[in-house]
């Protein structure tokens, strides 16, 4: 469970969980998606669905995307490549968050 899931429980509010790093469930690979905009494989164990990997462009590489709190994962997606500019291949909440996250570094170090 990553922040995303613990944040929307304490508050109670719908959450998706995005990942740009694949965290291995039970030494389970994803299985990678095509090379095409928007094309996407399911992360299955034990016959149950975990998360989804997703190319969100053409020649990136993919993101991860969990189902979290009081969320289905279809309506995550639709969510999440509603978010993907053409200037990144990762949501642009995340993006923008990558970037504050390196100014306050570069400023704190």
């Amino acid at each position: 469970m990553g922040i995303a899931t613990h944040v929307g429980i304490l508050i109670d509010m719908p959450s998706i969980g995005i990942a740009k790093t694949y965290y291995k469930i039970n030494n389970v690979d994803f299985p990678m998606p095509l090379n095409k905009k928007f094309a996407f494989n399911d992360i299955v164990f034990n016959s149950e669905v975990y998360g989804r990997v997703l190319r969100t462009q053409l020649n990136v590489k993919p993101i991860f995307i969990s189902m979290s709190n009081k969320i289905h994962l279809e309506t995550a997606m639709c969510i999440v490549e509603n978010m993907v500019t053409k200037d990144s291949h990762i949501p642009l909440p995340i993006r923008l968050a990558d970037i504050m996250t390196r100014k306050v570094r570069k400023k704190c170090s």
